[in-house]
């Protein structure tokens, strides 16, 4: 059947090897020039002899002829139709295939994108809780710091007071006793400043710092002192060396007292120390792990929004895509629907023309003999042979008006028939139709022709489209890649030149540490020399001049000088306790700047090791777009070759189909033209007369 359905071949997926096919024609000329002959002879066969005489078979035969002329015209005006509608069926389905792989692309692509926002989301929030404990867990670590700290500084606070009392009071009746006391015990009792620092004593064995022999030697001293019980013999106070005992005591409990208060501060200061750099170092956690949290926070909404975005794009990608889908199902169902009914529209027309040959080949072959019986055909000559002149003029006219010599060869092959054969008509009615079947042929071979151009044309054209735009698709690919591997190398520089910056902050920080922690060792070492010089001269002058306070018998020229001595240990006293202030300062300047050292030290870790990933993420990203470039660079040499190679085909089939001396629609024309006029010669040759004249025969009776 020469019907052809346009569904299954004409909307292929996009990307199909196979080209899409134009229908073919549905060619009526064989059997119309097979008719057209029949037809001829029939009328050269059942010619009127007059027009009173009229042959109904001949009638009926013309009237076939001139059906069947019509369907064939109604069919190729319906055949051109048809085939814009099919080209509008390729082009549609081509389009609407594009659109539905762009958008299955792009539904593809969000999807991804929704996958990694997701996932970015998860793990951020993740982080986020983690860090919250964390620094939960480091804020109740630093309270309870602070609190225990805060009662360690209170029970120091207490024993410090105490001590610095007792210290005071002691250093107080050590002086009062070494001035007064001269003779017995008793004598204590008549010495008001005495009684005043006895009072004071009953603090200092009330106080937690005096031991139980201390303490006891004490109140013996305080009782036998105040009348409370009979005063000992004197050397029960008196050292073995001399001295006045309860002095050694009370200069024993001070030792004592001011070691302790030493032993305090030193405790009070390593534990302030180790709390300052406890607190820095969670304050320091806190801060990183608060900076954490915001980045963690930033990129977690980040990725809400790209998700949200994302998420509202592939609503619409997915509606475009169920859109495209449904007019490209309905496009291939509308095409099929007119292709069946084109087909059968085009059955349908066969098959009348089928009919209405059938009819006139019957009416031809069958019945000859009841016309001659009926209407009385007899064969005679109507008019001389100068009556083909006529046929000869049109054909030699055709000829010049075509400039085809082929026509006047004919021309005068007619002369020479008409003159020379015995049955002209016949001869003459044969060269015309040998020439008509000859053209006929020249244009079916012409238009097949030009049916393989027109193909092969726009099968090359749509190649050098698809090829055209996938070089468009990798040139726009190749540009982007490289546009980010040039901001990755920008990038890449400025993070290189800020990892150098850094590290030259932390040399120079390096350098200057060291050289605040050597001038630290040398201020330490110099105070703790300070301050055990003084303590020693300290200990020297109260061991000498300790006794120049109480009186002694003149024994020479030569005394102790204790008033002077008494301004020197004083002097001394605020040396100590100037060296110890500064060298408290000291320690406390050095560890803050060995806190801030530390802290600056860990920052710049991070930070450079931050910056070293970053840089290591965006060469191995550089390096991925590198590979892309070199394989779409390839992609695309590949795809400009073979679109050279179409190019080179197009210029073949320019050069044969396009490029000849003679258009094809003008020798279509021609052909038309000559074809029409030889047809013309033989209804004129008819209707002439010559040939067979059909006379009704009438039975005589006798």
């Amino acid at each position: 059947t020469p019907a052809h359905r346009i569904g299954a071949a004409w909307l292929k997926p996009s990307g199909s090897a196979e080209p899409i096919q134009s229908p073919p024609f549905f060619d009526f000329r064989p059997n119309f020039r097979h008719s057209v002959m029949k037809v001829v002879a029939a009328t050269a066969v059942f010619a009127c002899a007059s027009a009173s005489q009229t042959n109904p078979i001949a009638k009926v035969l013309d009237l076939l002829a001139g059906m069947r002329s019509k369907i064939v015209a109604e069919g190729e005006e319906e055949q051109a139709g048809y085939e814009k509608y099919a080209k509008w069926c390729r082009d549609t389905a081509k389009e609407l295939q594009r659109e539905v792989a762009d958008t299955t692309a792009e539904v593809a692509d969000l999807q991804a994108t929704i996958a990694k926002a997701q996932a970015t989301i998860d793990a951020k929030t993740a982080e986020i809780g983690d860090l919250a404990a964390s620094q939960q867990a480091a804020s109740a670590d630093l309270k309870q710091a602070t609190e225990v700290r805060a009662k360690e500084h209170a029970d120091y606070s207490a024993v410090a007071a105490e001590l610095s009392e007792s210290i005071d009071t002691l250093a107080r009746a050590i002086s009062t006793l070494e001035r007064v006391l001269g003779g017995s015990l008793v004598q204590v009792n008549n010495n008001p400043a005495v009684q005043k620092v006895l009072s004071g004593l009953n603090a200092v064995v009330s106080a937690t710092v005096v031991d139980a022999q201390d303490k006891m030697k004490l109140q013996v001293f305080l009782q036998a002192a105040q009348g409370e019980t009979q005063a000992p013999e004197a050397a029960a106070y008196e050292s073995h060396d001399g001295s006045n005992s309860i002095v050694s005591t009370l200069q024993d409990l001070l030792s004592k007292a001011e070691s302790q208060k030493s032993d305090a501060d030193r405790a009070e200061r390593q534990a302030q120390h180790d709390f300052s750099m406890m607190k820095q170092t969670v304050e320091h956690q806190l801060a990183t792990e608060a900076g954490e949290q915001e980045e963690a926070k930033k990129v977690k909404a980040d990725a809400e929004q790209t998700l949200a975005t994302a998420s509202g794009d592939l609503v619409l990608a997915q509606k475009e895509l169920a859109g495209d889908t449904k007019s490209l199902n309905e496009a291939h169902d509308d095409c099929e629907q007119r292709a069946d009914e084109w087909n059968a529209s085009m059955a349908s027309r066969a098959h009348e023309i089928d009919a209405l040959d059938t009819a006139s080949k019957v009416l031809s072959d069958k019945t000859g003999g009841a016309q001659s019986q009926a209407y009385g055909l007899v064969q005679v000559a109507a008019k001389s042979v100068n009556a083909y002149g006529n046929v000869v003029s049109q054909v030699m006219s055709l000829g010049r008006d075509t400039k085809d010599r082929q026509l006047a060869m004919l021309a005068m092959r007619i002369r020479t028939a008409a003159t020379a054969s015995a049955d002209p008509f016949a001869k003459i009615k044969g060269l015309i139709e040998d020439m008509v079947a000859r053209l006929e042929k020249e244009a079916a071979e012409e238009a097949s022709a030009k049916a393989f151009c027109d193909s092969e044309t726009a099968k090359a054209n749509a190649k050098k489209d698809e090829h055209d735009s996938e070089i468009s698709k990798l040139s726009s690919r190749l540009d982007f890649a490289k546009s980010r591997v040039a901001q990755l190398q920008r990038q890449i520089a400025t993070l290189t030149d800020e990892m150098k910056n850094t590290a030259a902050e932390q040399a120079d920080a390096e350098k200057t540490r060291a050289s605040e922690h050597a001038s630290f060792k040398q201020a330490e070492a110099d105070y703790e020399a300070g301050l055990e010089g003084v303590n020693t001269a300290l200990k020297v002058l109260r061991d000498y001049f300790g006794a120049s306070f109480v009186q002694q018998p003149a024994t020479g020229s030569h005394s102790k000088k204790g008033g002077a001595a008494s301004s020197v240990i004083g002097i001394l006293e605020v040396a100590a306790t100037d060296f110890g202030r500064l060298l408290a300062e000291a320690r406390e300047t050095e560890e803050s700047a060995v806190s801030d050292y530390e802290a600056m030290t860990e920052d710049n870790k991070i930070s450079l090791q931050t910056k070293k990933q970053d840089i290591k993420y965006k060469e191995e990203e550089m390096t991925d777009l590198n590979q892309k470039i070199s394989e779409q660079s390839n992609d695309r040499a590949g795809e400009q070759e073979e679109m050279d190679a179409v190019i080179e085909y197009l210029s073949k089939l320019n050069d044969q189909c396009v490029a000849k001396p003679e258009p094809y629609e003008e020798r279509k024309r021609r052909r038309e033209q000559e074809i029409e006029g030889l047809k013309n010669a033989l209804e004129m040759l008819e209707g002439q007369g010559i040939g067979f004249l059909a006379v009704k025969r009438h039975s005589v009776k006798a």
